[in-house]
C-alpha cells in the first residue's frame, strides 16, 4: 500500500473510531447515569408532602374552621411553615386563603373540575410546578373544600440533578473522546512511522555497509509501495556499483599489465638497438658485411617498435569508440575464401596446412571487411606463433545457426589452459607469461579482434578442442536491416 493511502486510512480511521467509541461509551455512560441518579424515589417524596397535608388537617377542627378567623389563620401558617399555601372554598366563593393573586389565579381550571361529593374525600394532583391536595370537608354550616398547594420540589430536585447529571455524562463523553483520539492517533501514528522508519534504517545500514566496502548484502524492504520501489532502486544501484567496481579492477589490473607489457616489449628491441649501435660506434663491426649486418639488425628492431606503436594506437582508437568503421554488406563465404586466399602462402611458407570448411552460399554480412580481414589474420598469426617449430594444420569452418553465421577457426596446435583461455582476449595477455617472445606479437592482437568483433555486432571466444578453436559469430543481414 502506498504511504498516500496509508495517510488516507489512518486520518479516516483517526475521525470514525472516536465517533463509534463515543456512541459506545455515551450509551454506557447513559445507562449507568440512569440507574445512579433514579435512586431518588419521586413517588415517596409526594407521598410524605400528601401525608403532611393531610396530617395537618386532620388535627384542625374542621366545624370552627368555616366560623372561626383564628382557627383559619393556624391552619394557614401551619401550613405556609411547611411550604404550603391553602384556600377555602366555600359555596363558591373563597372563605380564607394566604395564596397571592398568581397562585389563586391557578384555581379556576381545577375548581370547575371539581367532582368531590363524598365528605373527607381527597384529590391529589400533580402538576408539572406544582401540586395541588382537594380535601371535601362536611361541616355544621355548609361543605367545606380545602385547596392545598404546594410548588414541585420533587421537579426542582430532580431537574437539578439531571442537569448536573447532564454536565457530567458530556463532561464524561469529551474526555472520552479526547482521550480515544489521543489513544487512536498515537497508535496510528506509532504505526506509520514504524512502517517508514523500518525501511529507511534499512536503507541506512546499507548506505553504511557502501561506505565500507560491502557491496553483497541487498537491502530487505517491506511495507510501502514507494519505499519497496526505493529499497529496489538501491539494490540496483549497489549491485552497478559492484559491477563497476569489478569493472575497474579488471581495468586496473589491465592497466598494470598494459604498462607493463609496454615497457617490456619497448625495452627489448631499444636494448638491441642499443647495443648494435654501440659496436658501431666503438668499431665491433669493422667490416661493410658486419656493419650491415648490424643496421639490419636495427632496422627490424625498429620496425617491431612502430609496429607495437601502431598497434597501441588502434587499440586505443578501438577502446574509445574513436575508431572510423567503414560498414558494408559482405558475402560471407567470398569474403571468406578471398582472405585465405591472400594468407595461404605465409601460412604454407611457416609449415601450417589451411582446410576451409562451408555450408554458406549466398548470406551476407554487414560488416567491416577491412578490419575483419585483421581480425582472422591476427588468429591465425597466433596459430603460428604459439606453435613453432612443428607442422599445425587449420581448419576454418564456416555454417549458419539460427540467423549467425558462425566462423570457427580450429588449429590442432598446443591449446592453451583454462586459466589461460579466461583471459585470452585481455589486453597484453600473452599465454607466455615470462614473455619471453615478445618479437612474436604484442599481445594485442586478440584484445584488437574482440573490439573490433564487438562493434561488428558479433561474438568472439575460444575453447579448447584438441588443439585451439576460436569461433566469431556475426548476425546474418536482413532486408533494410544495415
Amino acid at each position: 500500500m502506498t504511504i498516500k493511502k496509508r495517510l488516507f486510512y489512518s486520518n479516516l480511521l483517526m475521525v470514525i473510531s472516536p465517533l463509534i467509541a463515543m456512541l459506545i461509551i455515551g450509551t454506557v455512560l447513559f445507562f449507568i447515569g440512569e440507574a445512579f441518579f433514579s435512586g431518588t424515589d419521586e413517588v415517596d417524596i409526594m407521598n410524605d408532602s400528601l401525608l403532611e397535608m393531610q396530617r395537618i388537617i386532620d388535627s384542625t377542627d374542621i366545624d370552627l374552621l368555616s366560623i372561626d378567623k383564628t382557627t383559619q389563620n393556624n391552619l394557614m401558617n401551619q401550613l405556609s411553615d411547611k411550604g404550603f399555601q391553602i384556600s377555602g372554598v366555600q359555596a363558591g366563593e373563597i372563605l380564607f386563603t394566604n395564596m397571592n393573586l398568581e397562585e389563586q389565579a391557578l384555581l379556576p381550571k381545577y375548581l370547575e373540575k371539581e367532582k368531590l361529593y363524598t365528605a373527607n374525600q381527597t384529590l391529589w394532583i400533580r402538576d408539572e410546578d406544582y401540586f395541588l391536595l382537594w380535601r371535601h370537608l362536611e361541616t355544621d354550616t355548609q361543605p367545606l373544600t380545602l385547596i392545598v398547594l404546594g410548588f414541585n420540589e420533587v421537579d426542582r430536585i430532580h431537574g437539578a440533578k439531571d442537569t448536573a447529571a447532564l454536565i457530567s455524562l458530556v463532561l464524561l463523553i469529551l474526555i472520552s473522546i479526547v482521550f480515544i483520539v489521543i489513544l487512536f492517533s498515537l497508535y496510528f501514528a506509532n504505526k506509520m512511522i514504524r512502517n517508514i522508519m523500518i525501511p529507511i534504517n534499512h536503507l541506512y545500514e546499507g548506505a553504511q555497509r557502501i561506505r565500507e566496502g560491502n557491496l553483497d548484502q541487498d537491502i530487505f524492504c517491506h511495507g510501502a509501495e514507494e519505499l519497496e520501489d526505493v529499497c529496489e532502486t538501491f539494490n540496483e544501484m549497489q549491485h552497478q556499483l559492484k559491477e563497476r567496481a569489478r569493472k575497474n579492477e579488471i581495468y586496473e589490473r589491465d592497466r598494470n599489465e598494459m604498462l607493463a607489457g609496454i615497457s617490456h616489449d619497448l625495452r627489448t628491441p631499444l636494448t638491441s638497438i642499443k647495443s648494435y649501435v654501440r659496436g658501431l660506434q666503438d668499431d665491433i663491426a669493422k667490416t661493410p658485411d658486419k656493419q650491415k649486418e648490424y643496421l639490419e639488425v636495427v632496422y627490424l628492431k625498429a620496425c617491431q617498435i612502430e609496429k607495437l606503436i601502431n598497434s597501441l594506437f588502434l587499440f586505443s582508437k578501438l577502446e574509445t569508440g574513436k575508431f572510423p568503421f567503414d560498414f558494408k554488406s559482405v558475402s560471407i563465404q567470398n569474403f571468406i575464401v578471398t582472405l585465405l586466399d591472400s594468407v595461404e602462402y605465409d601460412l604454407n611458407k611457416n609449415n601450417a596446412v589451411l582446410t576451409l570448411n562451408s555450408t554458406c552460399t549466398d548470406q551476407k554480412v554487414y560488416i567491416d571487411g577491412a578490419q575483419m580481414s585483421r581480425v582472422i589474420t591476427n588468429i591465425l598469426d597466433n596459430s603460428l606463433n604459439y606453435n613453432p617449430n612443428r607442422q599445425i594444420h587449420i581448419t576454418v569452418t564456416l555454417s549458419e545457426v539460427d540467423g549467425i553465421i558462425v566462423i570457427r577457426i580450429q588449429d590442432d596446435g598446443v591449446g592453451v589452459s583454462d586459466k589461460q583461455l579466461l583471459r585470452l582476449f585481455d589486453s597484453f595477455y600473452r599465454g607466455d607469461e615470462s614473455r619471453n617472445n615478445a618479437a612474436e606479437g604484442s599481445g594485442l592482437g586478440l584484445a584488437i579482434a574482440r573490439n573490433i568483433v564487438n562493434a561488428n555486432n558479433g561474438k568472439i571466444y575460444a575453447k579448447n578442442d584438441n588443439g585451439l578453436a576460436v569461433i566469431i559469430e556475426l548476425p546474418v543481414e536482413k532486408e533494410g536491416n544495415q
